[in-house]
């Protein structure tokens, strides 16, 4: 009698040894992007070692390199195929929206490159689209170069601006935790010394423990005070290393009103009863109007109104020029 194995324990078995991963855990498909057949790891070395070999699987014939295999990251192998070819074809494909006069040309490009993952993604017009992209890249050989470059530079940036913080982070939380350690010898000496106090002075407990309580605040302000100094100088010396592109990030978009919002009423509200008559024509929040469910939860008829017409109206007035030229 021939046992028809469950789909699910085809797809943790390699087609190659028969080797199931519920009896060796430790076992890793990988898959490699000539034809997306995978194999587990033992099998890649026992095969490809000693150079490249045809695929193993019947029919294929396409010959692989061990160096070319990778680990499967996702189960279904057609969305790791899909993957790998837009990291390919966006490497040569690589221009943003700045580099088009339009937004219009620039969604025709991307519907030109959608295209073309979907071909190699898919099998359609294989040779074709694989010789159209060969063509593009050695004719825009350089400007994929200059593209990426830029790219680069500004994933540089990114790293050091990232390192910088960190170190920022680190320094700060370590003249922290010395300064509270610092503290609290204080505090050990403090407790001596009244001690001391209350066994030789004549002054009361409470004047000792006042004067005592006074020292503390007074510490405690130019510890605030030295704390704050510190910060600030280091936060100055993380201003003058971060790269001039975050910095410019960092510059705040100008806002109207000086930033306040223009709080004058530029509309006249109706009458806010669940009668159409008397206010604005809404049937739908009429009803809800009348819902004591949506009354007990804090809901008004008013309200909905006035945010509406707010919304509407708030921008009335609001001249960025001028706003501008009044600010400089």
């Amino acid at each position: 009698m021939n046992i028809v194995p469950h789909p699910d324990q085809l797809r943790d078995m390699c087609p190659i040894c028969k080797t199931d991963k519920y009896l060796s855990p430790s076992m890793r498909f990988l898959v490699n992007p000539e034809c997306y057949h995978k194999i587990c790891e033992s099998c890649v070395d026992r095969i490809f070692s000693l150079g490249p070999a045809p695929c193993p699987y019947p029919k294929c014939g396409k010959i692989l390199r061990k160096n070319r295999f990778k680990q499967q990251i996702f189960e279904d192998l057609v969305i790791e195929k899909e993957i790998d070819v837009r990291r390919r074809v966006g490497a040569i494909y690589n221009k943003t929206e700045e580099d088009f006069a339009s937004l219009k040309e620039y969604n025709q490009y991307l519907e030109q490159v959608e295209e073309i993952v979907f071909k190699l993604s898919n099998g359609v017009d294989l040779e074709a689209t694989e010789q159209e992209v060969r063509e593009y890249e050695s004719e825009h050989k350089l400007e994929i170069l200059e593209k990426n470059m830029r790219e680069s530079q500004k994933t540089a940036d990114l790293a050091k601006y990232q390192d910088a913080m960190e170190r920022l982070k680190q320094e700060k939380l370590k003249i922290q935790k010395r300064m509270e350690q610092e503290d609290v010898e204080f505090k050990i000496l403090q407790q001596q010394e009244l001690l001391e106090k209350m066994t030789n002075s004549s002054m009361s407990s409470e004047e000792l423990l006042q004067q005592q309580q006074r020292q503390l605040n007074k510490r405690t302000s130019q510890r605030k005070k030295q704390l704050q100094q510190i910060n600030s100088q280091l936060d100055q010396q993380f201003s003058s290393s971060v790269p001039e592109s975050r910095s410019a990030v960092a510059v705040a978009p100008f806002t109207p009103f000086d930033g306040d919002r223009d709080l004058t009423l530029r509309y006249r509200l109706l009458s806010q009863t669940v009668d159409p008559k008397d206010s604005y024509h809404d049937p739908y929040l009429f009803e809800l109007a009348k819902k004591k469910e949506y009354l007990g939860g804090g809901w008004r008829l008013a309200n909905v109104f006035e945010r509406a017409l707010d919304e509407a109206f708030c921008g009335l007035g609001c001249f960025v020029e001028g706003e501008k030229l009044s600010i400089s």
